[in-house]
């Protein structure tokens, strides 16, 4: 069971990203049950080298503020709360226009995970 932090009138939790031996928690991502990817700040995973390779792809994510590209790259793990998803592509982008959000958890993540999010106790968990 994940607590959700409300700031600002969004919906925060962390992730961890794991790739290539490196391993990095993301803080500030927000819940975002409107995004069909979810999506990382570049900035965030320095550290990680995470760079285009030939297998991967340029995208195009489209929301209310228009259009960002982004780098789809298929990397090792993502992890939220208990729940893990290996070899899954993962989308980032340098998120500069955002400052204190590093990323957007969605639906990607959320339905396969059978997540529920419950907002008068604040948190978020796996239907089991």
């Amino acid at each position: 069971m994940e607590k959700l932090q409300k700031r600002e009138g969004l919906l925060f939790v962390s992730v961890t990203l794991i790739h290539n031996g490196a391993t990095q928690n993301v803080d500030n991502v927000i819940l975002d049950t409107g995004a069909a990817q979810s999506i990382i700040d570049m900035n965030t995973v320095e550290s990680m080298d995470i760079a285009a390779e030939r297998e991967d792809s340029f995208v195009f994510l489209t929301g209310l503020g228009g259009q960002e590209p982004a780098l789809r790259k298929r990397i090792d793990c993502i992890q939220f709360d208990t729940y893990e998803v290996r070899n899954e592509e993962m989308d980032f982008a340098f998120l500069d226009a955002h400052p204190g959000i590093n990323g957007l958890l969605g639906l990607d993540i959320l339905i396969p995970g059978h997540f529920v999010i419950d907002l008068s106790a604040m948190e978020i968990y796996q239907k089991k």
